[in-house]
C-alpha cells in the first residue's frame, strides 16, 4: 500500500496514482473494480513465477484502483509469508478474509491463512508451549473452515498435515495425509518418511 497509512503520500506521488488510476480504467468502461481484478491476476501470475518485486508492484496498483479487492491483501500476505513477514502476512490474510466476496475463492483463502498461522506457530520457541499451541489450533481452525466450505479442496487436507505433523499431531496427521491422497493430492515421500519415524503408517 506504498507504506499507508504510515508514511505519507506526497502530494506528486499522489498525482501520479491518479494518472495511473485513469489511464487503467480506460480499458474497463471506467470500473475500477475490474480494473483492480485484472491487476491482481496479472499480480498472482508474477507471484506464482517467483518475480515478487513486479507481483507486490501489480498487487500495490490493485489495491490502489480499489482498497477494498481482498486479491489485493491477499497477495500481499503471501508475499509476507514469503519473506517470513509471518505478523504482516496474518494481518493481511485477515484483512482479505474481512473483505472476501467469492465462495468459490474462500477455501483457498482460509487454507494459506491457515499455513500463516502453522508458520507462526513453528516460529515460537518450544517454552512458549501454551502460546505455541495457540497458533497451531488457530491453524487448525483455517483448514477445518476450508475443508467444510469445499471437501474437495486437497491442497487443504495437505497443509493441515503439516501443522497437525509440526504440532506431534501423528495419528491425525495420518489421517489427513489419507485424505488429501484420497483426492489425488500429492504428498511428499520425504514427508511421509518423516511422518513414519514419529508413528508407523496405519493400515
Amino acid at each position: 500500500m506504498y507504506g499507508q497509512p504510515e508514511i505519507p503520500r506526497p502530494e506528486h506521488m499522489k498525482e501520479r496514482d491518479d494518472a495511473f488510476i485513469k489511464k487503467a480504467i480506460t480499458g474497463f468502461n471506467g470500473d475500477r473494480k475490474e480494473a483492480s481484478k485484472a491487476w491482481a491476476s496479472v499480480a498472482e501470475e508474477f507471484f506464482r513465477n517467483g518475480n515478487l518485486h513486479y507481483a507486490i508492484r501489480r498487487y500495490n496498483q490493485a489495491w490502489l484502483l480499489d482498497p477494498e479487492n481482498y486479491l489485493a491483501y491477499w497477495g500481499f500476505g503471501q508475499i509476507k509469508l514469503a519473506r517470513d513477514e509471518l505478523d504482516a502476512s496474518i494481518s493481511n490474510f485477515e484483512k482479505a478474509k474481512s473483505l472476501i466476496n467469492d465462495p468459490y475463492q474462500e477455501p483457498a483463502l482460509q487454507s494459506d491463512t491457515g499455513s500463516a498461522y502453522t508458520y507462526k506457530a513453528m516460529s515460537i520457541p518450544g517454552e512458549f508451549a501454551e502460546e505455541k499451541a495457540r497458533y497451531f489450533e488457530i491453524s487448525f481452525q483455517h483448514f477445518r473452515k476450508s475443508s467444510e466450505l469445499d471437501p474437495a479442496y486437497s491442497f487443504a487436507y495437505k497443509r493441515w498435515a503439516i501443522a497437525l505433523y509440526e504440532s506431534g499431531k501423528y495419528a491425525e496427521t495420518w489421517e489427513k495425509v489419507k485424505k488429501a491422497e484420497s483426492l489425488n493430492e500429492p504428498i511428499s515421500e520425504k514427508f511421509l518418511a518423516l511422518l513414519r519415524e514419529k508413528m508407523p503408517e496405519p493400515l
